[in-house]
């Protein structure tokens, strides 16, 4: 799964649209790898989305939607909101009672797929908007 979240995720990286940017790729593959839960959605076993999330502080009940990468050529196919509400439901089952993001302003799709499944915007912080679902 490593290989393949790298291969999805390295064109993208610092590509010029401002979405993502990260130092160190590999480091962050690996931070995901040992402490998130992965949502992966594959077709003909090539990864076309994945979408990371913490759910490793149950006393907070706060669960962190932290990473969704859908394939330019999967997107506008559902994959992204579907990941989403698997998320938000592993979450409630979980006893988790919030679910928080953050987003990239520029960052158009994440912040409709978020108005869709039911995030508000909580606080803006640089150029991130802070995003909450109450589950």
């Amino acid at each position: 799964m490593r290989s393949q979240i790298y291969d999805l995720m390295h064109p993208l990286i610092n590509d010029g649209s401002g979405v993502y940017e990260l130092d160190d790729l590999t480091a962050y593959i690996d931070k995901l790898l040992k402490k998130a839960c992965i949502i992966s959605v594959t077709d003909q076993d090539i990864l076309q989305g994945f979408l990371a999330y913490y759910a490793n502080d149950p006393d907070k009940q706060v669960g962190f939607l932290s990473m969704l990468v859908v394939l330019p050529t999967a997107q506008r196919m559902g994959y992204g909101r579907r990941m989403v509400e698997f998320c938000l439901t592993d979450l409630v089952h979980k006893g988790y009672k919030i679910c928080r993001t953050e987003v990239k302003e520029n960052n158009i799709m994440a912040i409709n797929i978020c108005k869709r499944t039911g995030f508000s915007l909580i606080e803006k912080k640089g150029k991130y908007l802070i995003m909450e679902k109450v589950l």
